[in-house]
């Protein structure tokens, strides 16, 4: 049998910013010594996320001309 250690959560989708900052706050509080890496991890993929927004927005904006 493996242990886990699990965090259930209810975000209110209407306050996105701050619901999803109280759950990495609470990940972070229970990793002390790996904050960085996931920190670092987490700035990854929401660059990613953002970079691949703007791309869809200026594709976007070049089939209007």
């Amino acid at each position: 049998m493996k242990s886990r250690t699990l965090l259930e959560c209810t975000v209110d989708l209407a306050q996105p910013v701050p619901e999803l900052t109280a759950v990495i706050s609470t990940v972070l509080a229970y990793h002390p010594d790996g904050q960085a890496d996931i920190l670092r991890a987490l700035d990854i993929e929401i660059g990613s996320a953002l970079a691949a927004l703007e791309s869809e927005e200026t594709d976007d904006g070049a089939s209007d001309i």
